[in-house]
């Protein structure tokens, strides 16, 4: 079984997995009634034989089941994650959501997959170990934060594996339906060793017990939850962030009574795990037919596994199964539902957020580029003993790949300079962006400023009139309410009147310049958009570099590029701190302006009543 798995983009992945005989089934003489053909196909044969069952006398007692993949009991651990879960890893990193998860009856080896031995580990392990690989390849340009969280769901409960001394904890959902589990403890992981222990921990505090049906029944559903979130090194005026969570899921065995021989507080147990399966394959039906409404609220279970069963995640079903032919009517349900799930659909996108840096923050970011720069000339510093060995292991080269190399070289240079010239010009451009948009919005402030004394002075105006009227006393009551009628619709039409040319003109101004404050906006955009694609092609020759070039020549590109950076921080500190100290200026000037006029309107308010 070689190869790589294909992923089928927007559908759920299903495998399915089936377990060697135990020892004991061994002994008691059962017969292997499953096995996989060709990688894909499972054939699962009825071992009921009736010879007086006329109507069944010419059919075939087996059925075909066709799945993404399919592993029979020679498998190893590593096939079974190298073709099912491994393609997830880099998709996480990158800011998807991943979900793997183990279905089957109690016994047929859901948690041997998930969690596997100290000389045969599971997915669990094996994704953990490559997602800190992944990390470690990237760290030259991006940076990572990894948390983690595990919990168990028993009777309907949730209970903190990593802090169990919180009791059960409940779920809870936020405006933009995202479930959450209240209360549980988030903890930052930095190595493949240190959050193996942390799962090794939770799993003693999970609840097992045994049944006729196997030794070390898991009764609870375990969830661990790995969260990623990733940024680029370096940062700029806008970041994005990229957040990736990894679900690894070890649900409790589908089983029936009369199987395990369950009694007491077992039958509550398994009570409650066919419930929450029940609500699953319930869901998972809704999701076959296309129906718009799925039912996740039958189940604590259902609710956390919504995004990973119809929302935005690549899914991975890996259903287990046993060969005995005791077993039958348990493996053939586990294959009814597997097949099922293969028609799920699935809406995947990443989860990410940029993140645009006010002025202020322009001191962090400097920051960082100065660290940056000194990571680079350790680099540096790092290859000067090993570039100078180099030197005298390349003497004897010939002029014609010492010319070649140099007009590499000189091509190389040309495209680093002119990449960054590229940067330094958007740079350049965003700020004159961000300060037209400064001078656009003071603009329409003291044009709607404008506008609004106006209105205000001609309402006080009519007030005025009105108060002369009703104060005249050589009028007769007719004659006042005539001029009160004439003075009303002379407010009515107040609006048709013409008014003050600089009254039009600040109207008109104010709508100009509130468009062209949307051209800015959109502006801006775009130049941030460009300056993302330039920052990508950088990375890439940065990439390029150690594969083209001399250990010399590269000792001379890193140069330059911590130059270039220098001159670019420079560049950026200057510009920053001149806008802050005009934009600060130019903020306090309208303060002042503001407090004039309202001085002034109170004066004349008190003198008109005196």
């Amino acid at each position: 079984m070689a190869g790589k798995s294909e992923w089928r983009e927007n559908q759920l992945m299903v495998a399915l997995r089936i377990r060697p005989l135990t020892p004991l089934e061994a002994e008691r003489g059962a017969e292997i009634i499953a096995h996989a053909v060709e990688d894909t196909i499972v054939v699962l044969r009825d071992p009921t034989d009736d010879p007086d069952d006329v109507l069944r006398a010419n059919r075939s007692r087996e059925k075909h089941y066709v799945f993404d993949r399919a592993f029979d009991a020679t498998s190893t651990q590593e096939e079974v994650y190298e073709l099912t879960t491994k393609d997830l890893i880099q998709s996480v990193t990158q800011g998807f959501n991943a979900t793997v998860f183990a279905y089957g009856a109690t016994g047929a080896g859901k948690t041997y997959t998930m969690l596997g031995t100290d000389h045969e580990p599971g997915i669990m392990a094996r994704a953990l170990n490559d997602l800190f690989t992944e990390m470690e390849s990237k760290k030259e340009e991006k940076i990572f934060n990894v948390t983690m969280s595990y919990l168990e769901i028993y009777n309907e409960m949730i209970r903190d594996l990593l802090n169990p001394s919180t009791g059960f904890l409940d779920l809870r959902e936020d405006a933009s339906g995202n479930v959450q589990v209240a209360g549980i403890k988030q903890i930052s992981t930095t190595s493949t060793t240190e959050i193996m222990n942390l799962l090794m921990q939770g799993n003693k505090e999970r609840t097992q017990e045994p049944t006729a049906a196997n030794k070390t029944s898991s009764r609870s559903h375990a969830v661990l939850q790995v969260t990623i979130r990733e940024r680029n090194r370096v940062r700029g005026t806008m970041q994005a962030i990229r957040i990736g969570k990894l679900f690894m899921i070890d649900l409790a065995g589908s089983e029936r009574a009369s199987q395990t021989k369950n009694r007491g507080k077992r039958m509550i147990e398994g009570a409650h795990i066919n419930r929450s399966l029940l609500a699953l394959g319930n869901c998972i039906n809704a999701l076959c037919l296309g129906g718009k409404y799925v039912n996740y609220r039958d189940s604590k279970l259902t609710r956390l596994l919504k995004d990973s069963l119809g929302g935005n995640c690549r899914t991975v079903m890996i259903a287990n199964i046993s060969p005995a032919d005791y077993l039958f009517e348990e493996s053939k349900n586990t294959l009814l539902y597997a097949d099922r799930a293969k028609k799920i659909k699935l809406k995947v996108k990443p989860n990410q957020m940029n993140v645009n840096y006010h002025i202020a923050q322009y001191t962090n970011i400097i920051t960082e580029l100065k660290q940056e720069i000194e990571r680079l000339k350790g680099k540096i510093a790092e290859h000067q003993n090993s570039d100078r060995q180099t030197e005298s292991m390349h003497s004897g080269v010939g002029q014609l790949s010492s010319q070649h190399s140099r007009e590499e070289m000189d091509n190389l240079r040309h495209q680093l300079i002119t990449n960054f010239q590229a940067q330094m010009g958007i740079r350049q451009r965003l700020m004159d962006v961000e300060q037209e948009t400064w001078e656009l919005s003071m603009d329409a402030e003291r044009y709607q400023a404008i506008v609004a004394d106006f209105e205000q002075e001609k309402i006080r105006q009519h007030a005025r009139d009105k108060a002369h009227i009703l104060s005249n006393t050589s009028l007769d009551n007719r004659e006042k309410e005539r001029a009160l009628e004439k003075d009303l619709e002379a407010d009515m039409n107040g609006f048709e009147s013409p008014e003050p040319e600089e009254i039009v003109t600040a109207r008109d101004s104010l709508t100009t310049a509130v468009l062209a404050s949307k051209k800015k906006d959109s502006e801006r955009k775009k130049l941030e958009k460009q300056l993302e694609n330039v920052r990508q092609a950088a990375t890439s020759l940065e990439e390029v570099l150690p594969k083209k070039i001399t250990s010399e020549e590269q000792r001379e590109l890193l140069e330059m590029l911590c130059k270039v950076h220098e001159l670019e921080i420079e560049n950026t500190e200057l510009k920053s701190r001149a806008l802050m100290d005009r934009h600060m200026c130019e903020q306090k000037e309208g303060i002042i302006v503001r407090y004039e006029k309202h001085k002034q309107v109170c004066d004349q308010i008190i003198s008109e009543q005196r």
